[in-house]
């Protein structure tokens, strides 16, 4: 249904006065909209935009505006699932067309823990989501405009919309220059090195088996470096989630391949991923790359610790756990990973924010024991995590919702860019290797940003 078609559903349309939010939902299928053209036209929307994208494109949401968000600063379900019923009931919903398939969403995410050692994430709060004025559902081909329940004229806001609608589809994107590399480092080499080598000193095969241990490299640029820059980059790479986060002048991005879950219709899907080798461009190397994770004691043992927490820790929640004993390969533009599915079906009762609370952070991100693992990160790590390794993902009023592990990420401010990676450390782990190891894992944000490194 066209758009002028859709304007006579408002004719007669009741409006509820006790709603704090209206929200129109259109069918926008006869415009030509892409990520580039939003990020170009709202660009007086800088550090209220955000942009997710699933691995199978399951979603592909664009949103503009944050008109209202829940942010609190510490973590409780409970709040967040009460205040999450709240938002939703406080919005009249008007489809505009009877073939709509899209629901409305909130985007945010929560941070890895409560560490505050360094301030660089101080304009993202502990847990934090939003209702954006415009949210674009690219993979439907819709649009949700909500906006606040003041007596307006819904035909006057329709025709607005109608026009801001035209002028996007018409609008020109101007490449973005690329800036200019002016320094690159990784933070605390030797210092990380030693830290790993303490802990397989300090782990054991009982009381403490695994901690994740992340570290950190610093690039600065002689100019900013543009949203519109970041945004055409990130269409590089296929197969992974992406995730664009602004939150005044910061913002996050992420090349994840690894998903928290998903949830449709009470049905959870998740995967184990630990384990990891370099993909190459030599055919014989990635045989036997992929080979040596299949085989590898250390990867193995390390797949199957992070399998049997997530099992466990979804069995509370729901009425049966299913999946395989003997892991796959995940293939990604620079990494091999081992992976396990993981499906389950939820009591009717639980709401998401349960399971983020139950299931993060995995020992894929953290480590087992878990309480362990996170105390020694939180003592020991040199920065502060942030939404790094954290839960980002899309909840729907429904339950129904994707959330990402947000792994190959960096948090980017004007001309600095901060990239992050991790490794399980295991009691058979060696500080060499795993130093090269999280370097192979800044390889999708150096990609992102266009700039190379060399080891030498």
């Amino acid at each position: 249904m066209h758009l002028e078609e859709q304007r006579s559903t408002l004719e007669g349309l009741k409006i509820d006065a006790d709603k704090g939010f209206l929200t129109m939902h259109f069918n926008i299928s006869e415009y030509d909209i892409n990520e580039e053209k939003l990020f170009s036209y709202f660009n007086s929307y800088q550090g209220q935009r955000y942009w997710f994208r699933s691995k199978d494109e399951r979603y592909n949401i664009v949103g503009i505006g944050y008109i209202k968000s829940i942010s609190k600063d510490k973590f409780s379900s409970a709040v967040m699932s009460e205040e999450k019923a709240a938002l939703y009931n406080d919005i009249q919903q008007v489809d505009l067309d009877n073939d709509l398939k899209g629901r409305l969403s909130l985007f945010g995410g929560i941070k890895f823990d409560d560490s505050h050692k360094t301030d660089e994430w101080n304009q993202f709060r502990h847990s934090e989501f939003h209702l954006s004025k415009w949210q674009f559902s690219l993979s439907n081909n819709e649009l949700f405009y909500t906006f606040e329940n003041n007596g307006e004229s819904l035909t006057q806001t329709f025709d607005e919309i109608h026009q801001i609608l035209s002028e996007i589809d018409s609008h020109t994107v101007q490449e973005s220059d690329k800036p200019e590399l002016k320094m690159m480092k990784d933070i605390f080499p030797e210092e990380w090195k030693t830290l790993v080598d303490e802990a397989v000193d300090r782990l054991d095969e009982d009381a403490f088996l695994k901690v994740v241990l992340s570290r950190q490299r610093l690039i600065r640029f002689d100019s900013n470096i543009s949203p519109l820059f970041l945004i055409n980059r990130l269409n590089d790479e296929s197969g992974t989630y992406t995730i664009y986060y602004e939150k005044n002048e910061s913002s996050f991005v992420s090349k994840s391949p690894e998903k928290l879950f998903d949830i449709k219709d009470n049905a959870l899907s998740t995967n184990a991923v630990a384990g990891s080798s370099e993909r190459t461009l030599d055919d014989d190397e990635n045989r036997q790359s992929k080979a040596f994770l299949l085989s590898d004691d250390k990867n193995l043992y390390e797949h199957a610790l992070v399998r049997e927490s997530i099992v466990e820790d979804l069995k509370p929640y729901s009425h049966y756990v299913k999946y395989n004993d003997i892991p796959e390969i995940m293939e990604n533009k620079y990494i091999y990973h081992l992976h396990t599915p993981i499906t389950a079906r939820l009591k009717d009762d639980v709401d998401v924010f349960q399971l983020i609370g139950a299931i993060h952070p995995t020992p894929a991100v953290g480590g087992m024991p878990k309480a362990l693992s996170e105390a020694y990160i939180t003592e020991h790590e040199f920065g502060t995590r942030g939404l790094y390794a954290a839960p980002v993902g899309i909840v729907e009023e429904n339950n129904n919702s994707e959330f990402v592990v947000s792994l190959r990420s960096m948090l980017v401010r004007q001309r600095s860019a901060s990239l992050f990676a991790g490794c399980g450390i295991v009691k058979a782990s060696g500080s060499e290797e795993e130093f090269k190891e999280t370097s192979v894992k800044f390889t999708p944000m150096l990609n992102v940003l266009g700039v190379e490194w060399s080891e030498s």
